[in-house]
């Protein structure tokens, strides 16, 4: 009996994301991506089983694909795993990421590059050796900064640590990660806001605003702000970091100290918080959400059509 074979649905960009707070980012990139032409198609925890099936039976092809859940769901790696298989091309290839999220990772890398970092000082996971001398971190000004290598949104980081004991605790509660044990960055003061940025690498384009750090409040950087915001040397570093990380979508803190030198403060930042600030005190401001979807889609269309013209929404890029 002969058998029929299945023709496989070809799929410009696919993106699995499992956290609530990504639905309004989802639908945009979805809907921006449908208007550009492209095919766009959704992966969660309720259709994940039925897509790998898909996936692994030719009936469904991924040619691009940005991962937004395998940070917090092991099921999505292995879905991971089969669309390289398959030849899946990565926005955030998984061993760039794996590597690059480690902050002791890149580090010394970073260094060699010429950028300016906080004074560190980098100990040996918990559980390979829970004591540390104490005299390590005493070139250190105090408070300084305790942070796990890995990991974000300030889990397990002491922004005013005082004591060896400070250091220890924090180890012993992530025993199997390395420690960066950093100086504190105290950023000028510009026209009244703190000279602290977050700044977006989206495939290719630099993206900065203003992020305070005490409140991690969100603002745009506007054209005027250039008489005070040196955007070109937030540029020059951020495109290093990317260099090094082989990243395609993350965000970067960076920090101006009152010498007038800008440090990197957290180097690679993957999964980015797409929350939106009209909806969230502590979210992105919506302008910029919208540009990080432009970004993305343009991307993705120039793999199919290379002399496509960038969408109408927000084409505007920072610088």
């Amino acid at each position: 009996m002969d058998t029929v074979a299945r023709r496989s649905t070809e799929v410009h960009f696919g993106l699995a994301w499992n956290w609530q707070y990504d639905q309004d980012f989802v639908n945009q990139l979805d809907r921006s991506c449908l208007n550009a032409g492209l095919s766009c198609y959704l992966v969660g925890p309720h259709n994940l089983q039925q897509t790998f099936l898909e996936v692994q039976n030719s009936e469904r092809n991924f040619r691009y694909f940005l991962d937004r859940a395998s940070d917090e769901d092991e099921r999505f790696l292995r879905f991971n795993q089969l669309l390289q298989t398959k030849g899946t091309k990565f926005v955030n290839a998984q061993h760039h990421y794996k590597r690059s999220i480690d902050k002791a990772n890149i580090h010394g890398e970073l260094l060699a590059r010429g950028l300016q970092l906080p004074l560190t000082i980098i100990l040996p996971p918990y559980e390979t050796e829970p004591n540390f001398d104490p005299r390590l971190i005493e070139p250190l000004t105090s408070p300084f900064v305790v942070k796990p290598a890995k990991g974000g949104g300030g889990f397990g980081v002491i922004i005013g640590a005082t004591r060896p004991d400070d250091v220890s605790q924090s180890r012993a509660k992530f025993r199997n990660q390395r420690f960066l044990i950093q100086q504190r960055v105290n950023p000028q003061i510009l026209n009244g806001r703190r000279a602290w940025f977050r700044v977006y690498f989206v495939c290719g384009e630099i993206i900065p605003c203003w992020w305070d750090d005490t409140t991690h409040r969100y603002s745009v950087v506007t054209p005027s702000d250039r008489a005070i915001v040196n955007v070109d040397e937030l540029t020059r570093i951020v495109h290093i970091i990317a260099d090094v990380a082989k990243l395609d979508f993350f965000s970067t803190e960076i920090a101006l100290e009152h010498d007038g030198r800008y440090f990197v403060v957290d180097y690679v930042n993957d999964p980015c918080d797409m929350r939106l600030q009209s909806k969230n005190f502590d979210g992105v401001p919506d302008t910029i959400v919208r540009m990080i979807v432009a970004c993305i889609t343009n991307y993705i269309k120039k793999q199919f059509a290379p002399t496509a013209q960038p969408t109408d929404e927000d084409a505007q890029y920072w610088p």
